[in-house]
C-alpha cells in the first residue's frame, strides 16, 4: 500500500511538474585563472592562450549536439585573451572565436584581465573595458561579465563602473592567502546585488570560503569562495550540495561552482561535460556552465528578493604594490589625468579636420590595453617563475605604452589647434588659452616664451592688458599670466605686444623670512618643506595647523625643525610668488611653496631625489579640527571614511583599512568648516593611524604615501633602484560642511591647468573665444569628452559626473545645434536615443551617477 502512495505521489509531481521544481541546479564553470607575468613571460602567455583557445574552439563543436546541460563551454578571465587571438590567428579562426562568444560557447568579461581595478583611476578603469566594448559594437555582442579576482577585498565605487559600461554579472574568488584580512570565512550575503551609491547594481556572486582552507591551506577540500572553485569537479559538486542544503545561509536551489586552472599556465581538460552527466539526477542538475547563464537563471528566480550592499571593503589589498614601484604609477595617474586635456583638444581639431591622429589608432588601442595590464593582480611579484627585476620591467614597459600614446596626442593636439586659429594680422605673437574643465575659470597659465621682456599681454576678447610674470620651468623661460574667464571646454585668445606693460604690478605675495601671505593666507614654511602654521584670514584669522605626533603640513617626518639650506624665492610677480625649501632631512627632498594672486589655492610641488629602502614614506597634513569627518574619492564613488556602524561607508568587517585610496582627493572637516587636499601623483592614503582593521575616524591627520612596501613580503623591492619620485598637493580651506561638487572641482583645477599653444594659422576655422560644451547645473561636471572610438562621423563621447545626492534636471548646449544624441555605456555601446529640443539636451542625470552619451554637432 504505502508502495502504491509514493507511485502516485510521484505521478502527482510530475503531472504538476513539481518533481522538477524539486530538482536543485549546480553549474561549473571551466576557466584558467590568469596569473599574468608570474607563472610565465608574455610569450608563454600568449602561446598558452592561443592554445587553448583552440582547443576549446573544437571541443565546443565537438559536443553541440549534446543537451545544453552537457555542452562544452570555456570562460576567460579577460578579454586580452581575445585580443591576442586576433592579433596572432588568421581571419578565418578570429571569426570562428566570435561567433563561439555570441553562441555563449565561450565567455569574455569587460576587463582586460584580472586586475585590481579599485586602486586605478576611474578613467583608467573604463579604458580598461574599452577592447572589450570594441568587440561589442563590431560583432554585436553583449558582454555581460566583469571580474576583480583573487584579491581579497572589494571597493564600493566599481559596481557604479561596472553597471555604467553595460556589466550585469560579476564573481568573486579570493585568494585567502598573503592576507591580512580576516573574515573571509563568513560573509554576510553568499550572492547579492552589488549596488552603488548611484543605485546601479551588478549580480555578485562572493561565497565565503571554508575555514579549515585558511588554516591548513595543504589539505582543504572545499573550495568555494577560492578563484579555482572547481579544480575537482567531483567535489564542487559536493561542495554546492552541502551549501545548498543550508538554507539558512543559501535559500536557493540554484548554485555555481567557478574557476578550474588556479595557478596553472594552462588547463586543457574534456572531464567537465562527462562530470555534469554522470552527476546529474533527479535531485541535481548539473550544467556546464558559461557562467553568464547561471547569474541569468539566478536573477530570473531570485534576483527581485535578492539583499544589496553599498559598502567599501577597502579598495584593494594586492594593490597597495604599486606604491612599491611609486614615481612609475605616479607617471601613470598622471597620464590619465592629462588625457582629459590631450583628448578635449583633440576634439576640437577633429572637428574640423576628420583626418587628424587617425594613424594613433593602434597606438591608442595598446594604450587602453596598459590601462588594465599596468593594475594587473600579481603585483605581489612573488612568483618563482618572474623575478621582481622583471615584474619591475614590465611594469615600466606598460607604462610606457600608455604615457607615450597620451603625450603624442597632447602635442600633436596643442600645435595643430595653434593651426586652427588666426594670427594677430599686426605681426604680434599670438597664443591661446584653453580650459579642460566643464565650466567658466580664471586661472594662471603658462607659455613656453623666449622673446622680449619689455612687453605687454592683451586679452583678445576684452581688448584689457592682463598681469604676467616670467618664471624658469623645467630650465625653459615660460610667460605666466593670469587668464580671466576662460570657457567652458573652450578659450581665449591672447596677443602678445612689443610695448612694455603699462600695468603697476603688485606681488601676488609679500614674504618675511620663512613668512609667505596673501590676500586669503599667511604661512609659515620650514627649511625642511613643512608648514607649521596656516592662518586662514578669511575665517577671522584661524590656525588651520595642529601637529600630532609632532608631524605638521606637507611633512615627511621632521616636524618643527629648521636644519637645513635658507629658503629661497624661485619666482615673485603679480600672478605668484614660489618659495623654495632644499633638505636632507629626513631623506633628500625639495618642496616648494606657490601662493598666487587671485586664488584660494595653496600649491606644493615636492620631490623626493634620493634612493629609498621598503618603508613606506609618507607625506602628512594634520589639521586643527575635533573629530573630524574625512571623505574621499574611491574609484567611482566619493566615500565617508568612517565604518557602516558610525555612519560611514566602510564595512566594519573583511576589510583592509590601513590605506585607503586617494584619487583626486580628500577632505577634513569638522563644525562647518573644512580643509580639502588635492594628490596628483599618490595612490593611497591613511587617517590618522589606522589600522588594518580599524579606522581612526578622531585623529585630525591624513597620511600620503609618497612611496613603500606595504606588505614586506610583496611588490617591488627598494623601489626597483629609483631615486626621483614627485608629489603635488593642493590645500583649499572651505567654510561649510562636505561639498563633493567643490572638492572635486578644486582637485580638477589644481591638476588640469589651463593649457596654452601659440596660434600659427593664417586663416582659422575657430573664432578668438569659443566653448565646446556647457551644462547647466554646476553639480554635473564633464568628466571626458573625446572623438567616437570610431572617429568623429561616429560623434562625440561626452561623459559627466553628477556628483550631487540628488537627481539633476539640466541642460547640456553647444557651440553650434546638436542635432542627435544617444545614451551609451562608458565604452560606447549604444543605448536609448534622446532627442534634443531647441538644439539642447535636456535630461536627468542620476544622482552620485556618471552618464555617458554621444552626441552629435551641426
Amino acid at each position: 500500500m504505502k508502495n502504491l502512495i509514493g507511485v502516485c505521489l510521484i505521478l502527482v509531481l510530475i503531472m504538476t511538474g513539481n518533481l522538477h521544481a524539486q530538482q536543485k541546479k549546480i553549474y561549473l564553470a571551466p576557466d584558467d585563472h590568469t596569473d599574468y607575468m608570474w607563472s610565465a613571460n608574455e610569450e608563454g602567455y600568449k602561446n598558452a592562450f592561443l592554445e587553448m583557445l583552440d582547443y576549446y574552439v573544437k571541443l565546443n563543436d565537438s559536443t553541440a549536439r549534446e543537451p545544453y546541460p552537457y555542452q562544452s563551454k570555456w570562460n576567460c578571465d579577460g578579454a586580452y585573451w581575445i585580443y591576442t587571438y586576433e592579433k596572432s590567428r588568421s581571419k578565418e579562426q578570429f571569426a570562428k572565436l566570435i561567433s563561439q562568444m555570441r553562441d555563449g560557447k565561450i565567455t569574455v568579461p569587460l576587463n582586460t584581465l584580472a586586475n585590481l581595478m579599485g586602486v586605478a583611476p576611474l578613467e583608467a578603469t573604463l579604458r580598461d573595458m574599452y577592447y572589450a566594448g570594441s568587440l561589442e559594437r563590431k560583432y554585436s555582442l553583449d558582454l555581460d561579465l566583469v571580474i576583480n579576482m583573487e584579491d581579497q577585498v572589494l571597493p564600493l565605487g566599481l559596481s557604479s563602473l561596472w553597471a555604467g559600461a553595460g556589466a550585469k554579472y560579476s564573481w568573486r574568488g579570493v585568494c585567502a592567502c598573503a592576507t591580512k584580512v580576516t573574515g573571509l570565512d563568513s560573509r554576510p550575503h553568499e550572492i547579492y546585488w552589488y549596488k552603488g551609491l548611484d543605485d546601479q547594481k551588478v549580480l555578485m556572486k562572493w561565497y565565503s570560503v571554508n575555514p579549515y582552507m585558511i588554516t591548513n591551506r595543504k589539505e582543504y577540500r572545499y573550495n568555494l569562495g577560492n578563484y579555482l572553485e572547481a579544480s575537482n569537479q567531483k567535489d564542487a559538486i559536493t561542495d554546492c550540495k552541502v551549501l545548498m542544503n543550508d538554507s539558512k545561509r543559501y535559500p536557493y536551489t540554484i548554485s555555481g561552482a567557478f574557476g578550474k586552472g588556479g595557478d596553472d599556465l594552462k588547463t586543457l581538460t574534456n572531464q567537465f561535460p562527462k562530470v555534469a552527466r554522470e552527476n546529474s539526477d533527479t535531485d541535481y542538475q548539473v550544467i556546464v556552465s558559461n557562467e553568464v547563464d547561471f547569474f541569468r537563471d539566478f536573477e530570473k528566480s531570485y534576483g527581485e528578493n535578492l539583499p544589496s550592499e553599498s559598502i567599501s571593503y577597502g579598495s584593494t589589498e594586492w594593490g597597495n604594490s604599486v606604491a612599491s614601484l611609486a614615481e612609475v604609477s605616479a607617471s601613470v595617474k598622471r597620464s590619465v589625468e592629462k588625457l582629459r586635456t590631450a583628448e578635449s583638444l583633440y576634439t576640437l581639431v577633429a572637428l574640423k579636420d576628420k583626418t587628424f591622429a587617425r594613424e594613433l589608432d593602434e597606438m591608442r588601442e595598446k594604450a587602453w590595453i596598459a590601462c588594465g595590464l599596468y593594475f594587473e593582480h600579481d603585483w605581489t611579484a612573488d612568483g618563482k617563475t618572474i623575478s621582481r627585476t622583471e615584474r619591475a620591467k614590465w611594469q615600466r614597459k606598460i607604462a610606457g605604452q600608455l604615457i607615450s600614446y597620451v603625450d603624442t596626442l597632447y602635442n600633436r593636439s596643442i600645435i595643430r589647434f595653434g593651426n586652427l586659429l588666426t594670427t594677430s594680422r599686426k605681426g604680434f605673437e599670438t597664443f591661446y588659452v584653453y580650459n579642460p574643465l566643464g565650466w567658466i575659470r580664471t586661472d594662471y597659465s603658462d607659455y613656453l616664451y623666449d622673446g622680449s621682456i619689455d612687453i605687454s599681454i592683451i586679452d583678445k576678447s576684452t581688448s584689457k592688458e592682463i598681469p604676467f610674470q616670467f618664471i624658469t620651468k623645467k630650465g625653459k623661460k615660460n610667460l605666466r599670466l593670469l587668464a580671466r574667464e576662460i570657457p567652458s571646454l573652450g578659450y581665449k585668445v591672447f596677443e602678445i605686444r612689443n610695448v612694455k606693460t603699462a600695468l603697476a604690478f603688485k606681488n601676488a605675495a609679500s614674504l618675511t623670512g620663512n613668512v609667505i601671505e596673501n590676500n586669503y593666507y599667511k604661512i609659515v614654511f620650514s627649511k625642511q618643506g613643512v608648514v607649521t602654521s596656516l592662518i586662514d584670514k578669511s575665517n577671522g584669522n584661524r590656525e588651520c595647523v595642529k601637529p600630532t605626533s609632532n608631524l605638521y603640513v606637507n611633512d615627511l617626518g621632521s616636524g618643527s625643525g629648521e636644519t637645513g639650506k635658507p629658503l629661497r624665492i624661485e619666482n615673485a610677480g603679480p600672478v605668484s610668488v614660489t618659495l623654495v625649501s632644499e633638505s636632507d632631512l629626513p631623506v633628500k627632498h625639495t618642496s616648494k611653496l606657490t601662493l598666487y594672486s587671485n586664488s584660494d589655492r595653496i600649491e606644493f610641488e615636492n620631490c623626493i631625489s634620493q634612493h629609498l629602502d621598503n618603508k613606506p614614506v609618507t607625506y602628512s597634513f594634520s589639521f586643527d579640527f575635533q573629530n573630524p569627518d574625512i571623505w574621499h574619492e574611491e574609484a567611482g564613488s566619493v566615500l565617508n571614511a568612517k565604518p557602516v556602524s558610525k555612519g560611514g561607508h566602510y564595512s566594519d568587517s573583511i576589510c583592509r583599512l590601513d590605506w585607503l585610496t586617494l584619487n583626486h582627493f580628500v577632505d577634513m572637516s569638522a563644525s562647518g568648516y573644512g580643509m580639502t587636499l588635492s594628490n596628483s601623483d599618490a595612490y593611497f592614503m591613511k587617517p590618522g593611524n589606522s589600522t588594518i582593521t580599524e579606522l581612526d575616524i578622531k585623529t585630525p591627520q591624513i597620511n600620503v604615501m609618497a612611496a613603500g612596501q606595504v606588505d614586506k613580503w610583496l611588490g617591488i623591492e627598494n623601489q626597483d633602484g629609483d631615486s626621483i619620485f614627485e608629489n603635488s598637493f593642493a590645500l583649499k580651506s572651505h567654510f561649510s560642511s562636505f561639498n563633493a561638487t567643490d572638492a572635486m572641482k578644486f582637485s580638477l583645477q589644481h591638476q588640469n591647468p589651463l593649457v596654452a599653444g601659440k596660434v600659427i594659422g593664417a586663416k582659422g576655422a575657430y573664432p578668438n573665444q569659443f566653448s565646446l560644451f556647457t551644462i547647466s547645473d554646476p553639480n554635473v561636471q564633464v568628466w571626458s569628452v573625446k572623438p567616437s572610438e570610431e572617429g568623429i562621423d561616429r560623434g562625440i563621447i561626452l561623459r559627466v559626473w553628477n556628483t550631487d545626492n540628488k537627481d539633476v534636471d539640466c541642460t547640456i548646449a553647444a557651440a553650434g545645434e546638436i542635432i542627435s544624441c544617444q545614451n551609451t555605456t562608458h565604452i560606447e555601446k549604444d543605448g536609448t536615443p534622446i532627442i534634443p529640443e531647441s538644439g539642447k539636451i535636456r535630461t536627468t542625470i542620476g544622482h552620485n551617477r556618471i552618464q555617458t552619451f554621444r552626441v552629435f554637432l551641426k
